[in-house]
């Protein structure tokens, strides 16, 4: 599978990168499989139940960070709960997919989404 125009433009153009001032939610975490140790920090602003502004910060191969990218614009506004339901075929589908080479990426995005909700 090639890179969508919509993977390569998170890529390329990351979208919320950074990190919010005294946040509602955050999360920090890791890839260890396969010699990928990508790094993802991922900080919320939560208000009415809805995710009001997301940012992050990651070390990472083009994959995660196009996920990052993906996943901030994705949640913005959501509900928490319905933000708590993603999946990271939903993630890779926001993409117009992604390689299987990348899937550990989709993964750790919702790895991270998760951990910031739930604390």
């Amino acid at each position: 599978m090639s890179y969508s125009a919509k993977y390569i433009d998170h890529f390329s153009n990351p979208r919320s990168v950074g990190e919010i001032d005294n946040p509602d939610a955050f999360s920090e975490v890791q890839h260890e499989g396969g010699g990928c140790f990508d790094t993802v920090k991922l900080t919320l602003k939560l208000r009415s139940g809805r995710i009001s502004e997301a940012m992050f910060r990651a070390r990472a191969c083009s994959g995660t960070i196009a996920a990052c990218s993906a996943l901030v614009e994705k949640i913005r506004g959501m509900d928490i709960n319905d933000a708590r339901d993603l999946t990271p075929a939903d993630i890779a589908d926001y993409l117009g997919g992604i390689p299987e080479k990348k899937q550990h990426s989709v993964e750790l995005v919702i790895k991270a989404l998760d951990e910031a909700l739930s604390r």
